[in-house]
């Protein structure tokens, strides 16, 4: 009877560990006919800030572009550049360029594919003494000959996970958790 009982115990709590750990899944578009080997420079089109927190496009604009140059997959355009030429078509809002924007900015910055995205959320929640990181981002690629979307990602991380609330594990920084869904957004193209 001892041994069932440890039994059930165990797989209850290998059950709670395995099915409350993870989060959704990002939601990812890769074009089928595209070949991604034509690309080789890029450009990133700073982030749209959709959530209410000050700065948090900024902040992961650069920590994508940062992690971009770290992956080595593409050659990727300064941010200065990029801003200046994104300037110059008077759009407010870079993740509603029209198709002719966006092959006029690759042309002009000699790219092949521009990435742009939004942060949809990027939020503390509290409860008591803890508190809990969120980010959500959607980025895309599109490619500068027609202005097509070759691929898209949505993504959302938190800094908390059952093991950390269990445990007492100290909680992930907005930073940390921002780096994190760009690092697993990039995974869905990069390998």
């Amino acid at each position: 009877m001892k041994i069932i009982l440890k039994t059930l115990l165990l797989v209850v709590v290998l059950s709670m560990l395995l099915g409350c750990g993870g989060g959704v899944k990002p939601t990812i578009f890769l074009h089928p006919d595209f070949n991604f080997s034509f690309i080789e420079r890029v450009a990133v089109v700073p982030f749209e800030n959709l959530s209410n927190e000050q700065g948090a496009a900024y902040r992961t604009t650069r920590l994508f572009i940062s992690e971009l140059f770290a992956a080595e997959a593409f050659e990727v355009v300064e941010p200065g550049e990029t801003k200046r030429v994104i300037e110059k078509t008077g759009t407010v809002r870079t993740a509603e360029l029209t198709k002719e924007q966006i092959i006029s900015v690759g042309k002009e910055l000699g790219v092949q594919a521009l990435f742009m995205g939004s942060v949809n959320e990027s939020t503390i929640q509290r409860s008591g003494t803890s508190s809990n990181a969120i980010v959500t981002l959607v980025v895309r690629m599109v490619e500068t000959e027609t202005g097509a979307t070759i691929w898209s990602a949505t993504n959302t991380e938190t800094g908390k996970g059952f093991i950390r609330s269990v445990f007492g594990a100290s909680d992930k920084s907005m930073s940390e958790v921002t780096r994190n869904c760009v690092k697993n957004t990039l995974r869905t193209l990069i390998k």
